[in-house]
C-alpha cells in the first residue's frame, strides 16, 4: 500500500465523518435520557404536590371539624350598636 497525500486526506475525511456521526448518535442518546429524566422528575414533583394538597385538605377538614365542636362555647353576647337605644335606669 502506498501512503501518499491523497490517502491521508481521504482517511482523515472518513475519520472526521465517522467521528461526527458518532457524536450525533451520543448527543441524541444523551438527549433522550435527559428527557426521560425530566419526565420522571415532573411526575415525582406532581405526586408530591398531590400529596401535599391532600394533606392540606385533610388539615382544613380537621380544623373545621374542631372549630365546629368549639364554636358553641365561643358565643359572646354582642354589644349594642351605636344607633340603638340603651336601656338605662331612670333616676327619680
Amino acid at each position: 500500500m502506498i501512503i501518499d497525500a491523497k490517502a491521508i486526506i481521504v482517511t482523515l475525511v472518513i475519520v472526521a465523518v465517522a467521528f461526527y456521526g458518532g457524536l450525533q448518535f451520543v448527543r441524541a442518546f444523551a438527549l433522550s435520557i435527559a428527557q426521560e429524566n425530566h419526565d420522571v422528575n415532573m411526575a415525582i414533583d406532581q405526586a408530591e404536590e398531590d400529596k401535599r394538597q391532600k394533606q392540606e385538605r385533610n388539615a382544613d377538614v380537621a380544623a373545621a371539624s374542631a372549630f365546629a365542636k368549639v364554636e358553641p362555647l365561643l358565643q359572646v353576647p354582642s354589644a349594642p350598636k351605636s344607633g340603638e337605644a340603651v336601656a338605662s335606669p331612670e333616676v327619680v
